[in-house]
This record gives C-alpha cells, sequence and structure tokens, in this order.
C-alpha cells in the first residue's frame, strides 16, 4: 500500500514550486559542502606532498629540497594516471565540458562514478602542483550531485537540466563567494537559458552556496584587491588595447593546451604514464618559477598588488601557458577558469607598467590594469563574458572599474571567437567529436550513441581462410554476409553469394572480399551515418573500433537508426510540452 501512495503523492508534488525550490535550497547546500570537501582534499595532498599549506606555498617552496619539487608531481603524476587509468579510462579527468555535454545532449543525466572518480582525480592533481583550476572540477562534481537527485526522483529533462545549474551556481557561490556571478555563469554556460522557471531555483542555490562558503572563510572575496581607481577617461582606450592582448593570451593558452594534447596523442604515450611525464616537466619548470605551480591564486594576489616587474610578469606568463598546457595535455585533472585569471593578471600588469611609463599622467596604476586583464583572459577563454565581468564586480563592488572591464573583456572574447569559433568547453567536445553548433534536432540525435543500435550478431572468418569453405558460414550469417577480418580483428571485406559464386578454388576469403568504402565509427554521429547512408543508398554498413585500426565491432542498419532517431525525438518533444 505504502509504495503506490508514495508514487501517487510523488507525482501530486513534482509539479509544485515547492518541490522545485525545496531541491534547489538541498542542492546548493549538497553542491557546497562537496566544494569545501574537494578544497580541503586539495589541501590534504598539498601538505602531504609538499608539507605546505597551499596558501603559503611560495614563502616556503625556497626551502625545499630540489628533489622534493620534481619528485611530488612527477609521483603524484603517476598515481593520478594510475588512478584514472583502472576506474574512468579517460585521457583526463570530466569537467565542465561533460556538463554542457550532460545538458544539452544527456537530458540532465551524469555518472555519479564518474563524477567521484573525476573529482579525486582532480583534487590529487591540484595537491601534487598541477597547473590547472579547482572550479571547473568542483562544478561538475555540483552538477554530477544534481544529476544524481534527478535521476534518483525520475525528473524530466527540463527540471534535469535546471538542477544542472543549481549544482553549478552552488560551487561558483562557495569557491568565490560571489552569488551573482554564480546564477549567471549557470545560465550562461550551462543550461544555455534564462528562463525565470530556471532563474528563481538558481538564485536560490548559488545564495545557499554562498552563505555554506562565507560560513567556513569568511565573507572576504577570493582576492584581496588594492583599491583603483580610473583617473581619466583618455585610458578607455588602453583598456580597449588591453583586450586585444588579453585575447592574444587566450589564444595562446587554448593552443597550448589542444597543441600539447595533440603531441601526447602522436607520441602514443600510455594514459597512465602520462600525468607522470607530465609532472616531472612541471617540476623543472618550478625549480626556477614556483609560482606556475597549484591553482596559483598566490601569484594572482602578487600581481595583482603589483609585486612583480614587467621581465618577470612576461617570464611567468609565458611558464604558466606552457605549465597549463602541460598539465591538463598530459592528462592532469583542473579546470581552466583558475590558469585564466593568472594570465590575466600577468598580461594586463605587464600591459600597465608599459602604459603608465608611456602615460603617467593619466595612468591609474599597475593593480588595475592587473585586474581588468584577469577578467578579460577569463571571458574570452570561458565564453562567459557577462559571468566574469559580474564575478570582477562582485570582488571590487567598483562600478566605474566594471566598466573598463566590460570594455577588455568584451573585445577579448569577439577576437578569441573570431579565432577559434568557439569557447575552450566547446572547442574540448569538438575535440571528441561532439559539435554543440547544431541545431536543437541534432543535438537530441546526438544523444543516440552508435553502440545503442548496433547489431553485434556477425558471423566473420580470417582473411587467408579458403573460399571453398565458406559457402555453410554465408549461409548461416545474418543477410548472408560474411564479414572477412585480418589476423588482428581489422575488417578486411565482406563475402556474399555473389563473391563465392566467381571464386576459384584456390582463392582465400581476402582474394574475393568486397571491399567496404564506406564505414561507420562508433564514436560517429548518428545524422552523419543517415545522411551517409541516404547519400550512397547503402542500408547497411559496418562498425568499426576507429577508422585508423578498423576492429570490426558490428553493423548498423538504416531502418534500426531512424527508428531510434523518431523516439527520441518524440520523448524530447513529451518532456518539452509536459509538466515536469
Amino acid at each position: 500500500m505504502l509504495g503506490p501512495l508514495y508514487h501517487r503523492v510523488l507525482r501530486t508534488i513534482r509539479n509544485e514550486h515547492t518541490l522545485l525550490f525545496g531541491l534547489a535550497l538541498g542542492l546548493g547546500a549538497v553542491s557546497a559542502y562537496g566544494a569545501l570537501l574537494f578544497r580541503y582534499v586539495v589541501d590534504l595532498v598539498h601538505v602531504v606532498g609538499f608539507g605546505i599549506v597551499s596558501d603559503q606555498f611560495l614563502n616556503a617552496v625556497s626551502d625545499l629540497a630540489w628533489w622534493r619539487v620534481l619528485l611530488v608531481p612527477s609521483l603524484g603524476g603517476l598515481a593520478v594516471g594510475l588512478f584514472l587509468h583502472f576506474t574512468l579510462k579517460s585521457e583526463n579527468p570530466h569537467g565542465i565540458a561533460q556538463v554542457i555535454e550532460a545538458s544539452a545532449l544527456r537530458r540532465g543525466r551524469m555518472s555519479l562514478r564518474a563524477g567521484l572518480v573525476s573529482a579525486i582525480g582532480s583534487a590529487v592533481s591540484l595537491g601534487v602542483g598541477s597547473s590547472t583550476g579547482r572550479e571547473g572540477p568542483v562544478v561538475h562534481l555540483g552538477a554530477t550531485l544534481a544529476a544524481w537527485i534527478a535521476e534518483r526522483l525520475h525528473l524530466g529533462q527540463s527540471l534535469s537540466r535546471t538542477l544542472l545549474g543549481c549544482g553549478a551556481a552552488s560551487a561558483i557561490g562557495a569557491l568565490f563567494n560571489a552569488p551573482i556571478a554564480g546564477v549567471f555563469f549557470a545560465l550562461e554556460v550551462i543550461t544555455g537559458r534564462a528562463a525565470l522557471r530556471s532563474f528563481a531555483p538558481i538564485v536560490i542555490s548559488a545564495v545557499t552556496g554562498t552563505v555554506i562558503g562565507r560560513s567556513y572563510f569568511g565573507s572576504e572575496p577570493a582576492f584581496n584587491i588594492p583599491s583603483s581607481h580610473i583617473l581619466s577617461l583618455w585610458e578607455f582606450p588602453a583598456f580597449a588595447l588591453l583586450g586585444v592582448f588579453c585575447a592574444g593570451a587566450a589564444i595562446t593558452l587554448m593552443q597550448s593546451i589542444f597543441g600539447s594534447r595533440r603531441l601526447v596523442r602522436r607520441m602514443g604515450l600510455p594514459i597512465w604514464a602520462r600525468p607522470a611525464i607530465g609532472g616531472l616537466m612541471l617540476g623543472c619548470l618550478a625549480l626556477f618559477l614556483p609560482q606556475i605551480l597549484g591553482v596559483g591564486y598566490e601569484a594572482t594576489g602578487a600581481a595583482l598588488s603589483a609585486q612583480y616587474g614587467l621581465a618577470l610578469l612576461l617570464l611567468l606568463l609565458t611558464a604558466k601557458i606552457l605549465a597549463t598546457g602541460i598539465s591538463i595535455g598530459f592528462g592532469f585533472g583542473g579546470g581552466v577558469f583558475g590558469p585564466s585569471l593568472v594570465l590575466g593578471a600577468f598580461v594586463g600588469g605587464a600591459f600597465g607598467i608599459v602604459a603608465g611609463s608611456i602615460f603617467p599622467g593619466i595612468y591609474s596604476g599597475t593593480s588595475a590594469y592587473a585586474l581588468i586583464g584577469t577578467g578579460a583572459v577569463a571571458g574570452a577563454i570561458l565564453g562567459a563574458p557577462l559571468s566574469t565581468i559580474l564575478i570582477i564586480f562582485e570582488l571590487t563592488a567598483d562600478y566605474e572599474m566594471t566598466i573598463a572591464v566590460m570594455i577588455a573583456t568584451v573585445i577579448a572574447t569577439q577576437l578569441t571567437q573570431l579565432v577559434h569559433g568557439q569557447s575552450y568547453f566547446h572547442k574540448q567536445l569538438a575535440d571528441a567529436g561532439i559539435n554543440l553548433g547544431k541545431s536543437q534536432e541534432l543535438q537530441v540525435m546526438g544523444a543516440i550513441s552508435i553502440d545503442a543500435v548496433m547489431l553485434t550478431r556477425i558471423v566473420t572468418a580470417p582473411h587467408d581462410a579458403p573460399a571453398g569453405g565458406l559457402g555453410d558460414l554465408v549461409a548461416t550469417a545474418p543477410n548472408a554476409e560474411l564479414f572477412i577480418i585480418s589476423d588482428v580483428g581489422g575488417l578486411v571485406g565482406i563475402v556474399g553469394p555473389s563473391e563465392l559464386a566467381k571464386a576459384a578454388v584456390t582463392d582465400m576469403a581476402g582474394d574475393i572480399a568486397r571491399r567496404c568504402p564506406f564505414l561507420v565509427a562508433r564514436t560517429d554521429h548518428i545524422a552523419d551515418v543517415i545522411e551517409l547512408m541516404q547519400a550512397e543508398e547503402e542500408t547497411r554498413l559496418p562498425v568499426v573500433d576507429t577508422r585508423e585500426e578498423q576492429k570490426l565491432l558490428g553493423y548498423v542498419r538504416e531502418a534500426d537508426l531512424l527508428r531510434a532517431v523518431n523516439r527520441v525525438l518524440l520523448d524530447a518533444q513529451r518532456e518539452t510540452a509536459g509538466p515536469v
């Protein structure tokens, strides 16, 4: 009796705003405590590895033995690589890009196991010195918890996506003491929409996360920023020019990350060994420039306080770009938001020193330019100018300075988009074969994997089998098609009745096999496969693991693909039209 009654009550209240607000409040707390736990784990690993509290690293690193600076990132990287190899089987722990993918293509669904594993891998990565940020992993963790709750409650796509935004907003609020920025980050980056129905619960979660974060870290902002004032309107052209230089830094960082990843793939290094090699490279850099290790907020604070000279800022800028590219390219966990802020402070500080030497009479100070740079570089890389502008506003509460940040950030973002055509996160997804620039219908279709519609009941024969003995195999094979494979399992071709009829006595299977000019890789988008089939008038195509190795997995039929697409599109229409 209790089971049906429970489900009846649940169905009754699922449409009520009180349920949504209650979920937002509870999820805000869960996500915030997840962010706090993540931060404590990073600090713990940092103390165990380096023997230094994270916030005091730069002051104490000069006393560390050189071998420790080399050993901790290397051995820590080995631990991260082995852990991820046996648990996640991915090049990097998951981050914000996967949250965006879940919101756009997977109906707000995410794997709890992958989320927890990614959080652990990223926390250890940051603890041993990975030159990445903690915001991306924390947002992913909050979104993972939100997706798990949504799945347990059997919520629909619309509400599940809203809860993803709630988890992200709470994490940003807890880390930065910036609830407004958390709200708009969730709307701008995660959910991709600003509907009133999503706005209210996301606000509740962001405020909840901020309150919890303040209870542990106080009400002070993430950085202690010196007071700055714009002395003259004539400085605004300089702020615009700074936006151009910030775009250059953002583009260079993105190219460093993806270039490093391509290089590592070409080298053929095993995934588990990559972080160890990257860690050794980081350690070598840190022997000379320890500022490149870890999140880097100490270095950011020093740049914002004008403690670095021009030569050191330029050197740190180059080293930080290289270190972040190595960290992410070689498989460490962590995000890019932290490094973006660090780079922005370096670029802005260096630009400010030069500007002050040229126009000392209308110069607002190095700190002002460093602050503007943080927003411009972060906004350009994340593709989220509004969120980063609001973060700077909440950090400074300075309306006049925020206008300067707006100018530089908009210019930097537009120039970066002009070169890359997309944000860092969307480029990450595109690198994995996921294109969110397609229509909504194609995005929904992208939720269907080739594995879900692939038929694996196939009959195979080795390429060196005598053709005369293939008759019985062809007769028992589905569609009377026998797949011929190489010694390593690669697809050689197909043998059917017509091929057997033309075979000579001395022929081998590989000699008479019909070659397959068109193949489907398991990572292909289903819309591309349907388009290929219709263009080439093929009703069936073999599926291989990759086009390079062509290891045979099965085959797909056009009818099965179309049925799967129709089913998913109908489900999406029902969820859009129906109640939550």
